[in-house]
């Protein structure tokens, strides 16, 4: 198991999450959701995840482990100290922690789409633009101030 470092905003160069066990537990709890995996295990595969995106603005340091703390990152008009940590990053850590806690994987290899599928009488087909991932609501809502907007590719 590993041994969780938090990242408190100094720019560590050992730290390995924006969240301790302790956090994650409290947070799960007031959801009302009981965890059944590893809480260390949970956090360092969201942080697969959260090392993953490319986040707004800049590095603290050169230093620093994890992509947290940064500068120049403004959120609804107000620039982040660049010696903390968003509540929203904690919060979405914690969600990815849930999701993977139920099986979803947002970093899971992904098979082709599925056009069409019978087994005896049950017939399942999705739409030609479903998408072959489960979208993660709760942590993408908590990432949209936090990460740089992806270009989308619209056919006329």
């Amino acid at each position: 198991m590993a041994t969780i470092v938090v990242e408190t905003g100094s720019g560590s160069s050992t730290a390995n999450s924006y969240v301790s066990e302790a956090e994650l537990a409290t947070y799960a709890s007031d959801r009302g959701v009981n965890l059944t995996g590893t809480s260390s295990v949970l956090i360092i595969q969201a942080m697969d995840y959260l090392e993953s995106r490319n986040f707004i603005g800049t590095k603290s340091t050169l230093a620093q482990n994890l992509q947290w703390p940064r500068t120049g990152v403004e959120i609804d008009n107000y620039y982040i100290v660049s010696n903390s940590i968003p509540v929203l990053l904690k919060e979405a850590e914690m969600e990815l922690c849930i999701a993977l806690d139920g099986g979803v994987n947002p970093l899971a290899n992904q098979d082709r789409e599925t056009r069409k599928e019978k087994v005896g009488e049950l017939e399942v087909e999705y739409a030609p633009s479903a998408a072959a991932i489960t979208y993660l609501t709760a942590v993408q809502a908590k990432l949209k101030k936090l990460v740089l907007p992806t270009a989308r590719i619209v056919r006329v």
